[in-house]
């Protein structure tokens, strides 16, 4: 997740990482941002559209999803599903509990934290089914491995809950968490990394940013669960819980909509220049076609789900959720297994 518990809606994302996962709240005002729909999506029981609030620009993380639409599979499935860069700093959560959008890209610990917060939206699907946000440093910074952050400064997207896990991963390495220096990096997390104005990131990803940092030099990276945190998935879908339960035709288009991502999935473990190809368009301008080649390579095997596409495992739900509250991350204790469902998703 783009940046710890990070959180995004809106029309163009602002902070990413993706990365571990948590923010502030933000008010209902604050949603009305520019170019973005402020009221309920389309419920008409005729409508077969499905608006999809993306947690970042298009990149190679949401390869299932630009797979399946360039193969034409949303339209076999007979979904008209519509992808949507969030603009700001905003919350998906909120987006998809309000009506705002029918599904989201977001994290697992953004769901949980949205479920104590009284939200109403549940997981429907794990994109990515495994943490891959990462401690990121520069060869000659002093760092090696979390053991040696004291004294050192460290970059984030700006979200607490960042602070948090490091402060966490630095004890569990015997380093006092006061020792270390933080700086609100926001989205730019790059370059003060090449520009050596930070020792070390925490928040961005080694299929990623890590592909990108490696044109620059040697850049070591730890994830998170290298580093102890227990193993979260990264990407999920959300939906809006209540009405997929009063709302026989959205569960029936979310249905749909994860049944034709699974083939798209699928299309992408087979051949993942299938991915690549339906990537260029959407990614036009973010990388160049060797970059997109080679982090299509390393994200693929990131997506594959040895439980069968999109399925979430109750009992990893349950340890990252204790772990979270052990931590301070949720405001209320809530029980991880009922954060997700698999019941939407096309049989194994």
């Amino acid at each position: 997740m783009r940046g710890d518990h990070t959180r995004t809606a809106g029309c163009t994302r602002t902070i990413r990482r993706r990365t571990l996962v948590a923010g502030a709240i933000l008010t209902v005002g604050a949603l009305a941002l520019g170019g973005c729909t402020q009221g309920a999506v389309d419920t008409d029981q005729t409508s077969r559209s499905v608006d999809v609030l993306l947690d970042w620009t298009p990149n190679p993380d949401h390869l299932a999803l630009y797979t399946a639409q360039a193969a034409g599979y949303y339209d076999e499935a007979g979904v008209d599903v519509t992808f949507t860069t969030p603009s700001g700093t905003a919350d998906a959560a909120k987006m998809v509990s309000l009506g705002q959008t029918d599904l989201a890209v977001s994290y697992e610990p953004d769901t949980l934290i949205a479920e104590s917060e009284g939200l109403d939206v549940v997981s429907v699907a794990a994109l990515v089914p495994r943490s891959i946000t990462s401690l990121m440093t520069w060869s000659g910074s002093g760092i090696s491995g979390p053991e040696d952050l004291a004294g050192h400064t460290v970059g984030t997207s700006g979200l607490a809950s960042q602070e948090t896990t490091v402060d966490w991963i630095a004890r569990q390495h015997g380093v006092d968490p006061d020792t270390i220096s933080y700086v609100n990096l926001s989205q730019g997390l790059n370059q003060p990394l090449i520009d050596h104005q930070v020792d070390a990131t925490f928040g961005a990803y080694p299929n990623i940013e890590g592909v990108e940092l490696a044109e620059h030099g040697d850049f070591p990276s730890f994830t998170a669960t290298e580093m102890g945190v227990p193993d979260y998935a990264e990407l999920v879908v959300i939906a809006q819980r209540s009405r997929l339960d009063d709302d026989a035709d959205y569960a029936q288009r979310v249905r749909d909509f994860l049944a034709a991502t699974a083939r798209g999935q699928q299309d992408a473990e087979n051949d993942p220049q299938t991915a690549v190809a339906a990537l260029r368009e959407p990614t036009a301008g973010a990388y160049t076609d060797e970059q997109l080649r080679t982090m299509v390579e390393r994200t693929v095997p990131l997506t594959v789900n040895d439980r069968g596409f999109g399925r979430q495992d109750t009992a990893d739900w349950a340890t990252y959720a204790n772990w979270m509250r052990d931590n301070g991350l949720l405001e209320q204790d809530v029980d991880g297994a009922s954060g997700h469902t698999n019941d939407l998703l096309p049989e194994v």
